[in-house]
């Protein structure tokens, strides 16, 4: 069951705009680190230094995100372009080990918060690596149907209303880009949404949820082709 809880948590927690934890997250500045006893989830730092991030990223974040954070591994997410509040949403949950991945929680658990904050700012710096490579045309253009224009029939609301249609999200609501992201990876995320039980109101992943219910397993790999093959 705790299990459960914390596979559910990574994804409600970084688009639930209205919880305080959140808020913590993405406005805390003060450069110091959480008091003990405090929210595990609250990140303080000053001005990101994107010229350190580079430096953690290298050491830190290469081997498996590939450099400059644009993974080669269809099974790593790609962290390039990514918007800064979802990074560093995301490493706060894996310190914190909300979010399942030992490999992750062991590398964020040597992270400060302002390593975290400038991994973030350096990441959302980076170019969004190439589009992948695709073998299937008509598989393709469904997802880009269904990520453009949704399904109206089947009540599946299209993709672009929350990150936008080029797919790069938006920093300030929390909502992750997902241009070029790793086919494998775009599809496991998928999956997770479409079979969670509920997210208790929050509005974000519950559309997600909402969303990803009346689509098939084929919808959800045309959407894991488009997604990963937006850019060019």
């Amino acid at each position: 069951m705790k299990r459960t809880v914390a596979r559910l948590l990574w994804l409600a927690a970084p688009l639930a705009l209205a919880a305080p934890v959140l808020a913590a997250v993405t406005q805390a500045r003060p450069p110091a680190g959480a008091p003990p006893g405090g929210n595990p989830l609250e990140l303080k730092y000053s001005t990101p230094n994107a010229a350190h991030g580079a430096q953690l990223s290298a050491s830190v974040c290469q081997k498996c995100h590939g450099p400059a954070g644009v993974s080669t591994d269809a099974g790593y997410p790609r962290l390039a372009g990514q918007v800064p509040d979802y990074t560093r949403f995301q490493l706060a949950a894996f310190r914190a080990k909300l979010r399942p991945s030992p490999v992750m929680q062991a590398v964020a658990s040597h992270l400060s918060d302002q390593d975290i904050a400038d991994l973030a700012a350096y990441f959302s710096a980076q170019a969004v690596g190439p589009a992948w490579k695709t073998q299937d045309a008509a598989l393709r253009a469904r997802g880009e149907a269904l990520f453009l224009r949704g399904d109206p029939a089947r009540n599946a609301i299209a993709c672009a209303v929350c990150h936008g249609q080029s797919g790069r999200g938006v920093d300030h609501l929390g909502v992750a880009s997902v241009t070029n992201q790793a086919p494998k990876y775009a599809l496991d995320v998928l999956h997770e949404f479409k079979n969670a039980p509920g997210f208790g109101g929050i509005p974000q992943p519950e559309a997600m949820r909402i969303v990803l219910r009346p689509l098939g397993e084929d919808d959800l790999r045309a959407l894991a082709a488009y997604i990963s093959s937006m850019t060019p």
